[in-house]
């Protein structure tokens, strides 16, 4: 069983379980505006528990490591690792333009998985530089 985590949308997030060949055996969109932090671990403990599945059977995790939002990327990415370094699974990172839909997700994630070394580290990928704002005088952003 592969975990599939896309948190790389400002209003929702994805989440999957697959088999080894890539088949769903679960899948849902979340509702997470400003809310993956909370919602992210429930959602997959659900998503196990709904497909009879423990976290101990877990092969691996893909996470969508961007672009897309600077904390929704975040947390996503955070949790993956944290995961895959616990359960001692790899972890493996996709850009979006690697995949274009769920079901390719799935297929990407069989085809490549099995390559990745343990406690790999992934990280974003933001897409474009961050929009910093500067301090003022008074202490405000301007």
């Amino acid at each position: 069983m592969y975990l599939l985590i896309n948190t790389a949308n400002v209003d929702d997030f994805f989440l999957g379980l697959i088999d080894a060949k890539g088949k769903f055996l679960a899948q849902g969109i979340y509702a997470g505006r400003y809310a993956q932090a909370e919602k992210i671990l429930p959602c997959i403990s659900q998503l196990l528990n709904d497909s009879g599945v423990s976290l101990v059977k877990l092969k691996g995790i893909t996470i969508a490591t961007g672009p897309g939002p600077f904390t929704a990327l975040r947390i996503g990415i955070a949790t993956a690792n944290t995961l895959g370094w616990v359960l001692k699974i790899p972890v493996l990172g996709l850009k979006a333009g690697e995949f274009a839909n769920q079901k390719k997700l799935a297929k990407t994630t069989v085809d490549k998985i099995k390559k990745v070394k343990l406690n790999k580290i992934i990280e974003p990928f933001y897409g474009k530089e961050p929009n910093i704002t500067i301090k003022g005088k008074n202490g405000l952003s301007h």
